[in-house]
């Protein structure tokens, strides 16, 4: 399917999401944008397309979401934190090798970890650093947890997640940091995806997150419909901080400290995340 469908077209897409988004108290994400997509022919690696532009008057985006197909991508819209840069080294997806990785929401407090964090990377890890957001700096001590193995398996990128959150959260807790860390991340190689919803910080509720699933088509419309499909039929499985449709009956919210996982198939696994609150250690 068309990128478009669903960056562009869909009534809650993510171009809406830039200009007013309706789960969050700021509407607003004008900080920039990026795109990361698994090409349809024979190429492991993704390709991604950034702009420190509001992803709402880009051009580009609206070129290139019209013409690329893709059977695995990422799409993120940023609302830059209080005095960090607008660039496009800040603008997610991160990308290394096969993987992308974003994150909707912030490690509050990140300086006082920064360089603890930093000196625990691998010389590759962090050469592999190019902006200076807590995303970014998570996605290499991510890629450490795997040993920046291109060819990780299912397994090792959960348990690569699960290892990157829980070493946040031990930096935190050495280093006096007790207010809230939001980690909902994303990871994929084009196979697997991993997406995780999490606070710290227990009774708070992180940034939304939904999915729904079923088989996927084009509407008259330009946008997509979602139809429900037996298990021999190819499925989709849209992973979204909002639903990106008005039928609310098709989404389903992921409860807070969970984390979803889909295959290679778009088999769609749900299991709580096995890390202590930040109140409770």
């Amino acid at each position: 399917m068309l990128m478009e469908r669903l960056l562009v077209h869909a009534n809650n897409s993510l171009v809406a999401q830039s200009l007013s988004a309706r789960k969050r108290s700021k509407p607003v994400n004008g900080d920039g944008f990026g795109v990361g997509w698994y090409p349809m022919h024979d190429d492991p690696e993704p390709g991604v397309f950034s702009s420190i532009e509001p992803a709402w008057s880009n051009r580009n985006l609206y070129q290139i979401a019209g013409k690329v197909m893709s059977h695995c991508f990422f799409a993120h819209v940023r609302d830059a934190s209080i005095g960090m840069p607008v660039s496009e080294a800040n603008c997610h997806p991160f990308l290394y090798g096969r993987y992308l990785w974003m994150h909707n929401g912030h490690l509050d407090q990140f300086h006082k970890i920064k360089r603890p964090l930093i000196n625990q990377l691998s010389d590759r890890a962090y050469q592999l650093i190019q902006g200076n957001t807590d995303s970014e700096h998570a996605f290499s001590l991510f890629l450490d947890h795997i040993g920046c193995n291109d060819l990780a398996s299912a397994d090792d990128m959960r348990n690569g997640m699960v290892s990157t959150m829980r070493r946040i959260m031990e930096l935190r807790r050495s280093h006096g940091d007790n207010t809230n860390a939001y980690m909902n991340f994303g990871i994929t190689n084009g196979q697997t995806t991993i997406v995780t919803r999490f606070s710290s910080k227990a009774g708070e509720q992180p940034p939304s997150l939904y999915f729904a699933k079923g088989k996927l088509l084009p509407d008259d419309s330009g946008e997509f419909r979602l139809m429900p499909s037996d298990e021999m039929e190819k499925k989709a499985v849209i992973i979204a901080s909002e639903p990106l449709k008005d039928f609310q009956k098709d989404w389903i919210m992921v409860k807070s400290n969970h984390m979803l996982k889909v295959d290679a198939e778009n088999n769609l696994d749900i299991e709580s995340i096995p890390l202590p609150f930040q109140d409770d250690i």
